[in-house]
Order: structure tokens, then C-alpha cells, then sequence
């Protein structure tokens, strides 16, 4: 996302109106909504930052939204993969999200 833009690209396309070609979940969607309300990156020194434990368990004790540990485990980990994904997509000749497949995932 360029650094010039105010808003998120979902945040974007959500206003626009356009299909977000996200995956329907059975289970799980209680763990993207927390991510969504807590923030997945925090601004850092030089560059943004995976939202880390001490956040998340505040979080987590603040809001009763996770319980189990394997919920903050999982919390942390889709946190890390959000800001790895965001520092990939800085690089314009990088391969979009939605076009990876197993064979070029990271």
C-alpha cells in the first residue's frame, strides 16, 4: 500500500463497493474479526510491526474474545503473517495474495 494513502486497500474496496474475493470460513471468523478490532501492525521505529504477545494478551484478558492459548497463538501468528505480507507487498514486482498457489508461497 503506498504510503500516501489514508485508508487500507480493503478499507478502499470495501467503500467502492467491489468484491473482496475473501474465503468463506466455517470456523475460525471470531479470530479474523479479533485481528481486525485489535490491528494487525503497529507502527514501529523504521517500519511497521507484527502486533506482539504483550498486546495480544491484553487483548485477549480485555475483551474475553480468546480464552484458549492456542487462540493467542494463532492470534499472533495470522499478525506476523499480515505484516510479512504487507512488507512483501511493498515490492512492486511482487506476486498479489489472491495469485499465490502452493508452488509460490513463501
Amino acid at each position: 500500500m503506498p504510503k500516501s494513502w489514508k485508508v487500507s486497500r480493503l478499507t478502499f474496496a470495501q467503500k467502492r463497493g467491489r468484491a473482496l474475493r475473501l474465503p468463506t470460513l466455517d470456523a475460525g471468523q471470531y479470530l479474523i474479526e479479533a485481528m481486525q478490532i485489535l490491528g494487525p501492525i503497529r507502527p514501529g521505529l523504521a517500519e511497521a510491526r507484527a502486533t506482539d504477545w504483550p498486546e495480544i494478551a491484553a487483548f485477549a484478558r480485555a475483551t474475553e474474545r480468546l480464552s484458549e492459548p492456542w487462540e493467542i497463538e494463532t492470534l499472533a501468528a495470522m499478525c506476523a503473517g499480515y505484516c510479512a505480507a504487507l512488507k512483501a507487498g511493498e515490492d512492486p514486482l511482487a506476486i498479489a495474495p489472491v495469485d499465490l498457489d502452493d508452488s509460490t508461497a513463501g
